[in-house]
């Protein structure tokens, strides 16, 4: 066959280890499980940025995200278009977002016949812009009289929710002729990890103010974070998980019943992690270039495949474009920075070859970038070169110790990649550099409860 449809699911701030067929249980993932046990699973998938904006060109257009200018703003013209190639190629494509920085204020929309920039329309309750109402917000007495006489005083909603987005997915799906690429991506696990729906009791909503104002404060002015905190937040996290993994359950049984299943590639995968204090941290920070962030889950279920195929060898989510264009039988687009990783799908004896992963954090005038291979990863900050970072994952996979100093010809060696990245950095920067997105009071609100700007 050599136009599958394709489904790219991309699941905002998942990590690896909280899949039940990566390993966690009791499993809060019994949809994706599922779809793992007849699919290819990588084990050690790297993203290539540490946030959502530093990710997405990496994935979606398999070129870095320092380069064309960088990625804080829209995507650059200059860039492959993967999806205008599709769509030229005889798919019906379609874009479904739920996150304020992939839609079409960041040029996201280009190249697709129909495509979604799904906002959730809701406004905070009018006590959040008064003076001391933040206060009168986090008492559930507060919420138990606003109940009474019909209010809604929990917090707005930042996302569309996984049940409207499968929903419109499905519907997509259900009036459109094959062959088509479809891409989702689902908010529901990105902080504040509520799931708004269900915020009823006056305890409840009380809870989720305090939540908002505390990760507020530990983001941008360094409060701790106590174990009840830490045990708190991790329990939301993965209600969201389990949440977000029964609706894509609903699509799978979907496709099932639809009996589109072996006709469609569907591609499951994190743009970024989480970090949960591993380093100190809460969230997925910028700087933050460990595993807990860099590693994602990577599921590919291919037509043919019936049972479950794990793949250990270390992969780049920059080859995930030109994998679908080698699944989809078309050429690799010129200027594209990866390789195919089909060989690693259907052979025994794959051709496959990467070997370090390269992410990178790009904002403004400060870069960081993560050299990985399956043996050592090295972090340089542009900001302190002096301070380079070596860890040895074989012995230390949770980076705790610094061994570059102790190592400096695999330092060198390594280093090597990082002046590769800067010198095409400097060798695609365009001559002027592009407006940035214009961005509304909402959009702003939402940026700013998410955590992106202060």
């Amino acid at each position: 066959m050599s136009k599958p449809n394709v489904i790219l699911l991309t699941l905002d701030t998942l990590r690896q280890d909280r899949l039940g067929c990566y390993g966690f249980k009791p499993s809060l993932t019994p949809n994706i499980d599922r779809l793992a046990d007849s699919s290819v699973r990588f084990t050690q998938a790297i993203t290539g940025g540490s946030w959502t904006q530093a990710a997405f060109p990496v994935m979606l257009t398999s070129t870095y995200a320092s380069m064309y200018g960088g990625c804080i703003g829209p995507l650059a013209a200059e860039r492959p278009s993967p999806i205008e190639a599709l769509s030229k190629n005889g798919y019906a494509t379609a874009g479904f977002v739920t996150s304020p920085m992939l839609g079409q204020a960041f040029g996201y929309q280009r190249g697709f016949d129909h495509f979604a920039d799904l906002t959730p329309g809701e406004k905070d309750p009018g006590l959040r812009a008064i003076k001391g109402g933040q206060s009168l917000l986090r008492l559930p007495l507060t919420h138990a009289i606003s109940r009474m006489i019909g209010l809604r005083t929990r917090p707005a909603k930042l996302y569309v929710s996984a049940q409207e987005l499968t929903d419109q997915i499905c519907r997509w799906i259900g009036e459109t002729h094959s062959p088509f690429f479809v891409w989702g991506h689902y908010m529901d696990i990105h902080w504040p990890y509520h799931l708004e729906d269900q915020l009823i009791q006056p305890h409840d909503i009380a809870q989720a103010w305090i939540d908002v104002a505390h990760l507020h404060d530990v983001n941008w002015n360094g409060a701790s974070i106590s174990v009840q905190q830490r045990d708190h937040y991790i329990q939301l996290y993965e209600r969201a998980v389990a949440y977000m993994d029964t609706h894509l359950g609903r699509l799978f049984d979907y496709l099932q019943i639809r009996g589109l299943e072996k006709d469609t590639v569907v591609i499951l995968l994190a743009d970024h992690g989480e970090e949960f204090l591993e380093h100190g941290r809460w969230g997925h920070w910028e700087d933050n270039l460990y595993d807990e962030v860099l590693k994602v889950p990577l599921i590919f279920k291919i037509p043919g495949q019936i049972t479950e195929k794990v793949v250990d060898r270390q992969v780049r989510l920059l080859d995930l474009m030109p994998t679908i264009f080698d699944l989809c039988g078309l050429p690799i687009l010129e200027g594209m920075q990866g390789n195919s990783m089909a060989s690693l799908l259907r052979d025994d004896h794959p051709d496959y070859r990467a070997d370090v992963t390269v992410s990178e954090m790009w904002h403004d005038a400060w870069h960081i970038v993560s050299v990985r291979s399956e043996e050592y990863k090295y972090i340089w900050d542009n900001k302190k070169p002096e301070e380079p970072r070596l860890y040895d994952l074989r012995i230390d996979p949770g980076e705790q110790h610094n061994i570059s100093a102790e190592q400096p010809e695999i330092r060198a060696e390594l280093h090597s990649y990082v002046e590769a990245r800067i010198a095409e950095m400097t060798s695609t920067q365009p001559e002027h550099a592009a407006m940035g997105p214009d961005l509304d009071d909402d959009m702003l609100r939402r940026l700013r409860d998410l955590g992106y700007i202060e």
